[in-house]
């Protein structure tokens, strides 16, 4: 690592004052997204892109105000995972409907979408305010200090593959459990079979997260070959890491294959090298690529195209990128969002919590406990409002909002951007720890947010992260 990184690592991050250019920069670019959704706007009311407008400009608020630009810095990884909220609105404003599966008027619709953007720009200045408040960040760096690592730094080669060789026929009997117990026998029985994933992986829960938990040794495998400049160790964790995504790719687990990638690139862009913005903007390409043949393929097989010898024929168009735009991107915008605000309190009563409370429960059967709480508000969403099985993902601020009303949604932010400065001052005061930065970017990418499936994601790769950093650690 030169000298030129380490003194990169170890400076405090700043946020640049509203004289700097950056922040005329961001003026700017927030005042000609408003002029351009104006212009595209068939909405009969002018008041829905100026709120857009300010909504996506907070999200974009960090990319010009934090400095040095870290990419896996909390606010400016949010925006990740917050790029799909882009997709649908813009559809709406220029179809001039608003096209919620909800049995309201358009004037409905558009109050329901005012108060959803007024609750998103209420959460994302309540966040930034605590992630980048001065009082906080002292509270942060306190916390921080309790959280020393210094003796699992160095991690044993020996123990590393010990992990790895009992992980991995463990891993690949599970693997072939979950095709033995569907019932599959060809790789385009698989593909068809993408149709309905969820169908595919029910009753798999603990092979397929033994399955999962063995990409957390990959990981560690190459992470350890980056740290010790092991050709072995980095050319073969990095043959695992692929072999292991087109395994998986198997079972139409896209979200998991991007999580796990982009888990190797944080830890490449901390252990490394920094990710330039050429090779930020190169990666989400490859994300969008990755997602469109994914989604053609899952197309296809809705459709039955897929059969023994024949293979779906992958077509780039215009009309092909709208179609995964709109009938995969754009389902996972705003539209649950607004669901979640006419829903709440007017047909389910508020939850006061029970979505948390969940967990505790979780280990008692529904036989037992036939009112338990449900996990997730889409849960009560889809059985209680609609009906029938399955789940509405209401994302957090949906969480928190069918829990505790908009005053939850402030506090939850405020909350999550406390979490995040004390992860974030945990990282860069232990900079140069190989054990800090691993746990580090395992804990953002899959414990994001504190909205319940977030905690049973801790539970499953973020405890056993921790664990299996114990056992590699060596003490100095």
């Amino acid at each position: 690592m030169s000298s030129e990184r380490i003194q990169a690592q170890a400076l405090p991050f700043t946020v640049k004052s509203s004289k700097n250019l950056s922040l005329s920069g961001w003026t700017f670019l927030t005042l000609a997204l408003y002029g351009l959704l104006a212009l595209l706007n068939q909405l009969p009311d002018p008041l829905i892109p100026f709120l857009l407008a300010v909504s996506w400009g907070l999200l974009l608020l960090p990319l010009f105000v934090h400095r040095p630009l870290d990419w896996f810095a909390p606010p400016i990884f949010l925006l990740w995972w917050d790029v799909k909220t882009f997709f649908r609105p813009i559809t709406w404003l220029t179809q001039g409907e608003i096209d919620v599966n909800l049995p309201t008027t358009l004037d409905e619709n558009l109050s329901l979408l005012r108060w959803v953007l007024l609750a998103h720009i209420g959460a994302s200045a309540t966040y930034l305010m605590a992630f980048y408040g001065h009082r906080q960040a002292e509270w942060a760096r306190r916390a921080s200090r309790h959280l020393d690592l210094r003796q699992l730094d160095d991690w044993q080669s020996s123990r590393l593959m010990f992990l790895f060789s009992l992980a991995f026929p463990i891993a690949v009997a599970s693997y072939f459990f979950i095709l033995y117990a569907a019932g599959i026998d060809s790789i385009w029985e698989m593909l068809s079979r993408w149709r309905s994933k969820q169908e595919l992986l029910a009753g798999k829960f603990y092979p397929l997260t033994i399955i999962n938990l063995f990409a957390l040794i990959v990981l560690m495998l190459l992470v350890h070959g980056w740290r010790k400049r092991s050709p072995y160790f980095k050319n073969f964790g990095l043959l695992c890491l692929i072999v292991y995504s087109a395994a998986i790719a198997m079972f139409g687990l896209r979200g998991h294959i991007v999580r796990i990638w982009i888990t190797a690139l944080g830890l490449y862009h901390y252990l490394v090298r920094r990710i330039s913005l050429g090779a930020m903007l190169l990666t989400l390409m490859m994300i969008f690529l990755f997602a469109f043949i994914s989604f053609q393929i899952r197309y296809a097989a809705f459709k039955g195209d897929i059969s023994e010898g024949k293979l779906p024929t992958i077509t780039v168009t215009m009309e092909s990128v709208l179609q995964l735009i709109e009938m995969d991107l754009s389902t996972r915008g705003l539209d649950n969002q607004l669901i979640a605000f006419y829903v709440f309190p007017q047909y389910i009563p508020f939850q006061w919590g029970r979505s948390w409370l969940a967990l505790v429960t979780l280990p008692i059967p529904r036989t037992i406990w036939q009112d338990k709480p449900v996990l997730t508000p889409g849960g009560l969403v889809r059985d209680q409002f609609y009906g029938g099985g399955g789940s509405l993902p209401l994302g957090y601020m949906g969480d928190l909002y069918a829990n505790f009303s908009v005053f939850g949604i402030i506090l939850g932010y405020w909350i999550l951007g406390l979490y995040h400065r004390i992860l974030y001052e945990w990282r860069r005061l232990h900079w140069d720890n190989l054990s800090v930065n691993f746990l580090y970017v395992v804990l953002l990418i899959n414990f994001t947010t504190l909205e319940p499936l977030s905690f049973i994601h801790a539970a499953m790769y973020c405890l056993p992260a921790i664990l299996l950093v114990k056992f590699v650690g060596t003490k100095l």
